[in-house]
């Protein structure tokens, strides 16, 4: 009996999610399937704008109580240098966006 794996040539080819992300860039029918997750515990980072895995950077929006914070006239923003992981959304309810 061997070691090596058996390839099934029928199985279809599971394309990679992309490992940068943007609102602005990325097409919508992507962001729809795409969520942003922090590396270390799995859970889900809401309202990205923008997302680097390979950089670490997340910019999003902040939120308190599901509602977007704003300070005068203007969304309140937030930059971070975390380990994320970006993932196809697969069975899971919410994407990041």
């Amino acid at each position: 009996m061997s070691d090596t794996p058996i390839e099934n040539a029928d199985a279809p080819a599971v394309e990679a999610p992309p490992s940068v992300v943007d609102i602005n860039e990325t097409p919508r029918e992507a962001l729809a399937k795409i969520r942003v997750v922090d590396a270390g515990t799995g859970t889900r980072i809401d309202k990205v704008i923008f997302a680097d895995a390979m950089a670490g950077k997340v910019k999003r929006y902040a939120v308190e109580n599901g509602d977007l914070v704003r300070v005068d006239d203007r969304f309140v923003i937030i930059e971070e240098d975390r380990q994320i992981s970006i993932e196809w959304l697969g069975n899971k309810i919410r994407n990041s966006f």
